[in-house]
């Protein structure tokens, strides 16, 4: 399946559903780069039911900090659309698991995007990242003391969703970290928690954190909105 043939699909699902969806994110080939380019000017920033696109930790083999994508980055930064970040398992390792693989390897596409400085080149790039930032809350003291000021700001730039499945003491690290500003809700429907999704326990451990009533409505919807408008 090519990326044009789930954009009806998409589309009409957000148009028959506006009352429960605020838009569609877009995949673009990563085969064909300047394709891609095209994709984002001609459809997604033409229409306002796409709010972003997907890419991967990796793309063919490749980090998808890699040169080849770099345009893809520059562009998103001048539509002023995120790029939504979901993890990857890495082909050439034979021990991947569901449970910690995909963070490890979040963590380290994060790295590599902040040591291609794509945050200083792009300062409107907006960067939302699954499972709450992955490893980077826990290990923020390893990045601070082990990277350049640069890099530590850098870290502090990618948004964050709520998706780790519950578990309000990190998700209060996270917003430690990257600001309350920077986290949207996020649930891993339908995945995670058979037969619906673990949306009950996230919204349960987001009322659990120890946040203001106004953090906790920004986290729900507010902050999502901002990102996308």
């Amino acid at each position: 399946m090519n990326s044009w043939d789930s954009r009806p699909t998409l589309l009409n699902l957000v148009n028959g559903n506006e009352d429960i969806f605020a838009g569609a994110v877009a995949m673009v080939p990563m085969n064909n780069i300047p394709k891609a380019i095209e994709i984002i000017e001609q459809q997604v920033v033409s229409n306002d039911k796409f709010i972003g696109i997907q890419l991967f930790t990796q793309a063919l083999d490749k980090s998808i900090a890699s040169v080849e994508y770099e345009p893809i980055f520059l562009e998103m930064s001048k539509v002023n659309l995120p790029i939504f970040l979901h993890p990857v398992f890495d082909n050439n390792k034979r021990d991947n698991n569901i449970t910690f693989s995909w963070e490890y390897e979040l963590t380290q596409a994060m790295m590599q995007i902040v040591q291609a400085g794509y945050f200083e080149k792009y300062p409107k790039l907006k960067i939302i990242i699954h499972h709450a930032g992955a490893m980077v809350p826990f290990f923020a003291g390893r990045i601070k003391y082990t990277m350049s000021d640069q890099e530590y700001r850098d870290f502090k730039k990618f948004y964050v969703d709520t998706a780790i499945l519950g578990n309000p003491k990190a998700l209060e690290l996270a917003i430690d970290f990257f600001g309350s500003e920077h986290m949207i809700f996020g649930t891993d429907a339908p995945f995670a928690v058979m037969p619906n999704g673990a949306t009950e326990q996230i919204v349960d451990a987001i009322n659990e954190m120890r946040v203001s009533t106004t953090t906790r409505d920004d986290i729900f919807s507010n902050n999502f909105l901002k990102i996308i408008r």
